[in-house]
């Protein structure tokens, strides 16, 4: 299955960021580090498509937008970013997850058993879907550190775009500890009763 948009065919969306009256006044220090960071970003341009692109996770609109939030910290914030790529590929995830969480597929990912919801009305069904989905992410972010909370996020809402090693080369952790991590996660949610009973009410 393919994820997001190699053509731009999501044109139309609508990423705000603020204006120029908005910001501070840039300095000529910041004004070096964002030439550095543009130099970069043009050199490396078509690697990181490329790269998304192979993973079936390449949307145009988020792409540009991750590159203007970047320009935008480092020209009037002043933000040192030390690895451009491990930053970009972090926050440009970051960002497609927030497009693609209403996607509905994570409960397919939880693998819970299916049985027959009796529900009749698409509407109502998607709704209690989409508050399972929301409160199992509650439940994972209770009950375990955020590190893990974020690297079982990006996973599950990514997911079959994106592989252990991937994640791992974007989050630098590595990918014996993600495995365990997700798998953990995985196996406390299959197990909760409450979830489980929910999930065959709507799956």
């Amino acid at each position: 299955m393919k994820l997001g948009n190699s053509n731009g065919n999501n044109r139309g969306k609508k990423y705000v960021l603020r204006s120029k009256q908005q910001m501070p006044e840039e300095t000529e220090a910041n004004r070096e580090k964002y030439d550095e960071f543009s130099a970069w970003f043009a050199t490396i341009h078509r690697q990181l498509v490329n790269f998304l692109k192979g993973k079936q996770c390449y949307d145009e609109d988020v792409y540009f937008y991750t590159f203007l939030r970047m320009s935008e910290k480092i020209l009037f914030m002043g933000e040192t970013i030390k690895n451009y790529k491990a930053y970009f590929h972090r926050a440009y995830y970051t960002n497609y997850i927030q497009q693609q969480e209403q996607a509905g597929r994570f409960t397919k990912l939880v693998g819970m058993d299916r049985a027959d919801n009796g529900l009749n009305d698409p509407h109502e069904t998607e709704l209690r879907k989409v508050k399972l989905e929301n409160d199992i992410f509650d439940y994972v972010y209770a009950r375990y550190d955020i590190r893990e909370f974020e690297i079982f996020k990006m996973y599950v809402s990514l997911k079959p775009a994106i592989n252990y090693q991937t994640l791992s080369d974007i989050t630098s952790v590595r990918t014996h500890v993600i495995q365990r991590i997700i798998s953990q996660i995985l196996k406390d949610i299959r197990s909760n009763k409450h979830f489980v009973s929910r999930y065959r009410e709507i799956a």
